[in-house]
């Protein structure tokens, strides 16, 4: 019977700008601040203060529309979303009803080599409201976030599972991080995202009644609360039961959908244009001149391009760190600079229980690394040995190269004297070398590494030993 029901879902998603300041006023955007240490008196609505737009925020969110290939609004402005809740202190909100910045956009997702387009309605600039905080009974207000910067992503209802939603958001979060616009943190509080889901009969065209799952924090609860909420209401409808359209949160404990309050109608917040910010009209060359960094999925393109497997590329394009330091490289060969990035410098990042920004390895040293190995001035048993040496390294490679020994061996006199007294060792190589060519050069290589402590130059050995034994 289930089977028989179709789930639609729209996110709205909300993504904390990390610009210096606030949205309106000079004051610090900072998370990490004392509580309520960070108040301006036009974040909070005095009278005769005026608000000032953020101009980093409105290139930051031309960056995401670009990102989004959106129609980028070529004026700016803004509007008063009415409203009192103990978390807005001006007892209305700035943000762009009737003229948002981007309209018109598509993300894909992908799963399983599956792609799948999601159309975005808009996103629009908007301030934040006060963090709440409840406790024994207590609601605690930190001021801090009260008019830090957002930008609020609506998706249009073309989500058909809770997997589609991880997908999309996961998305979301990584294009955000790849244009350096947020750390979109959902455990943080810089992403939150809003599931607006109705469920209807396979084939019917109508949508079922809306119900709005607010504030999720993790993509874990994302998934949980979906599926919670699409399973009560196909039981309520094989029940006979109405659903009703409201407004739900997720209770982390019961881990299950919890009404909040009733819909019945449209709030009216009676927005109207904000009367103290004019419209800006945005220069077209100005728009032009704001260039996007590389976007994950072109970034992936570029890595498999290069024969670097899929399970690397989903690695580094999940991960904005990994993407930094292995193109700040700058080895000829990419796919051997993310070969020994994920052999040898993921294993330490482990070890060390840092993240790869904070080991402190400099990504111009992995490549002076990568150059001696090409050129057999080092094996690649000894680049194992160097790398966990690179940390908070201040020599030279050369200097602790020879610091610690590690420079092979390629004096060809000295090897070829340890050849010959192989030979004289063991005379019937020869004849085996005639007959069993690779067997022979084994053995001798081996006896070569044993006699140099592993320091013969491997190349250069098997060179030499090949030129003697035709001598012979």
């Amino acid at each position: 019977m289930i089977k028989n029901f179709e789930l639609i879902i729209g996110i709205e998603i909300h993504l904390e700008i990390n610009s210096k300041t606030k949205m309106f006023s000079a004051i610090e955007n900072n998370f990490n601040a004392k509580p309520n240490t960070l108040i301006s008196p036009i974040d909070l609505g005095y009278p005769g203060t005026l608000p000032t737009i953020n101009k980093e925020v409105v290139i930051k969110a031309i960056k995401l529309a670009k990102a989004l290939n959106m129609d980028i609004d070529s004026e700016l402005h803004f509007d008063r979303k009415n409203y009192f809740y103990t978390d807005l202190p001006k007892g209305y909100q700035i943000t762009q009803q009737f003229r948002p910045i981007g309209k018109n956009g598509t993300i894909t997702i992908s799963n399983n080599q599956l792609t799948k387009k999601i159309s975005i309605e808009r996103i629009h600039i908007e301030e934040d409201t006060a963090r709440q905080q409840h406790q024994n009974n207590q609601t605690w207000i930190n001021y801090n976030r009260a008019g830090v910067p957002l930008i609020e992503i609506v998706s249009c209802p073309d989500i058909k599972s809770s997997e589609e939603a991880i997908q999309y958001i996961e998305e979301i979060q990584k294009i955000a991080k790849f244009l350096d616009i947020s750390d979109a943190i959902m455990a943080k509080g810089s992403l939150r995202a809003d599931i607006n889901l109705s469920i209807r009969m396979l084939g019917t065209k109508s949508y079922g009644t809306r119900v709005e799952i607010k504030n999720l924090n993790s993509l874990n609860n994302v998934k949980t609360a979906i599926e919670y909420e699409y399973n009560l209401q196909v039981q309520k409808i094989i029940r006979g039961e109405k659903i009703e359209q409201e407004t739900k949160n997720f209770d982390e404990n019961l881990l299950q959908t919890v009404s909040m309050r009733k819909k019945t109608n449209a709030v009216d917040y009676k927005y109207f244009p904000d009367p103290n910010i004019p419209v800006i009209t945005l220069d077209p060359e100005w728009i032009n001149s704001i260039q996007i960094n590389e976007l994950p999925q072109e970034m992936k393109q570029r890595y498999l391009s290069f024969n670097v497997p899929e399970n690397y590329c989903n690695q580094i394009i999940n991960n904005i760190d990994y993407a930094k330091f292995i193109d700040q490289i700058e080895y000829h060969d990419i796919y051997q600079s993310v070969k020994v990035f994920f052999s040898e410098i993921i294993p330490l990042e482990k070890k060390l229980n840092k993240k790869i920004s904070l080991i402190n390895i400099k990504p111009q040293d992995i490549k002076e690394c990568l150059l001696l190995l090409e050129k057999g001035i080092i094996s690649g048993k000894q680049l194992k040995q160097i790398i966990p040496l690179l940390v908070d390294n201040n020599y030279s490679i050369n200097d602790l190269i020879e610091k610690h020994g590690f420079k092979l061996i390629s004096d060809k006199s000295l090897i070829i004297s340890w050849i010959n007294d192989i030979v004289e060792k063991y005379p019937y190589l020869k004849n085996d070398y005639l007959n069993q060519k690779e067997k022979t050069l084994k053995f001798m290589t081996g006896e070569i590494m044993k006699i140099s402590k592993g320091q013969a130059n491997p190349i250069l050995t098997i060179e030499l030993i090949e030129e003697v034994l035709r001598k012979s």
